[in-house]
């Protein structure tokens, strides 16, 4: 008896021995947390060779900054899910994880979204692997289509819809002159509004040049509309971190977001809801968004297993897993052939509008000032709003202050 548990002992200890750890950062929380590291303990078991030791970065803020400061200690973790992803491989040399993706016969690039591969590129290369990518979406509340006068399975498709159908849902219940429900609110407004500058055949920025393109004719033309929206009381203004509450709570009508939130909110709202495209100006158009995951190089033998891992995260099976369970987009085609995701979209067909828009995403290449650019149009269209400018000044000045930001780093 005493032997049997010296040789159980010993075993263990060897295998132990034998396993590589790797250090491996995610900005998830919640649902999607918990789903990830669901995975990863799936993955731990079946791979016995490997351990993978997950580390939370907190919010895709957070994150960055803590991979910035790894960056400069020499301190990083072999790989991970990183938001800007590619800011913090390519102007660094990194393009590992394209030699893996290369000389790996298993791994087809093609069954990948070109947008999604866009989107993970430095200056035209590739120095990342997508993963969580979402769509910004249009969510709407049916009961308060209804109650408008509207057809509550008929959700606007152009942007005079929307201010149409939004000025009839935004209603003032008590009489203080103020509305207590509105009819369209966006959680994301640098995010949303490049959806506005794309749907109006408008690009963000100069991949070539870096050089922005929102304050021209097509960009002042969408801040225009924008601000249209909150002069017709059809959006609150400067309210947009409560977008989230609102529609939770039943208070609007139009929700302009994530397309996560589908996971987030399915079966936990008291209302019926549904999910639609963004509604089109001139075309089609999303930019997708989220992050990527990444390899920092280490020893080989790390380097390997961090591969072998992504590899993993990114097969069929697990992304459809993933991508079910947390409203994600799956990035590969194969995904949306698998018997179970065929099964699932249609008992979740608001799960379908999102997978679906994928094909309307459009992605720039990642580049150092993409973090003050979203600041800027932030703080821009909060003065627009305001009314403390014009369309057509908050939109020069956002771009010549990124221009600025571009040429000091150039120096």
């Amino acid at each position: 008896m005493r032997r049997c548990l010296f040789l159980g002992m010993m075993v263990l200890f060897m295998f132990t021995a034998l396993s590589l750890e790797i250090v491996f950062w995610y900005p998830l929380s919640g649902t999607k947390g918990e789903v990830f590291k669901s995975i990863v303990e799936e993955f731990n078991k079946t791979h016995p060779s490997i351990k993978v030791k997950l580390v939370y970065t907190g919010k895709y803020r957070d994150t960055a900054q803590k991979v910035m400061a790894a960056l400069a200690t020499g301190t990083l973790p072999n790989g991970g899910i990183i938001p800007a992803g590619p800011i913090f491989t390519g102007p660094y040399g990194n393009y590992k994880i394209l030699e893996y993706i290369e000389k790996d016969p298993e791994f087809d690039m093609n069954d990948f979204y070109n947008v999604a591969w866009e989107y993970s590129k430095y200056k035209g290369k590739i120095c990342a692997i997508p993963y969580n990518i979402s769509t910004p979406i249009l969510i709407y509340n049916k009961k308060l289509l209804k109650e408008a006068g509207l057809d509550p399975n008929k959700p606007p498709e152009t942007w005079d819809e929307l201010l149409e159908y939004a000025k009839k849902m935004t209603k003032d219940l008590n009489g203080d002159g103020e509305p207590d429900v509105w009819g369209l609110n966006v959680k994301d407004v640098p995010w949303i509004f490049k959806a506005m500058l794309l749907q109006n055949d408008c690009g963000i920025i100069d991949s070539k040049t870096l050089n922005p393109l929102f304050d021209s004719p097509k960009g002042i033309e969408a801040a225009k509309f924008w601000k249209k929206l909150v002069d017709e009381k059809a959006m609150p203004v400067g309210m947009h971190n409560l977008a989230d509450k609102q529609f939770q709570s039943g208070t609007l009508g139009f929700y302009m977001g994530s397309s996560s939130r589908i996971g987030r909110w399915s079966g936990k709202l008291p209302f019926e809801w549904g999910v639609a495209f963004l509604p089109k100006k001139v075309k089609r158009a999303i930019p997708i968004g989220g992050a990527v995951l990444v390899i920092f190089p280490h020893s080989k033998a790390e380097d390997d297993a961090t591969w072998e891992f992504i590899k993993y995260l990114v097969s069929p099976e697990k992304l459809a897993e993933f991508c079910m369970k947390t409203g994600y987009i799956p990035i590969r085609k194969s995904v949306l052939e698998l018997p179970e995701v065929k099964k699932f979209m249609e008992e979740h067909p608001e799960y379908k509008v999102a997978f679906e828009q994928m094909k309307y995403g459009k992605a720039y290449w990642h580049f150092e000032a993409m973090g003050t650019m979203d600041m800027l149009l932030y703080e821009y269209i909060d003065k627009l709003e305001r009314g403390l400018l014009t369309p057509e000044e908050a939109m020069k000045e956002a771009a010549e202050k990124l221009r600025e930001e571009i040429e000091g780093e150039g120096k």
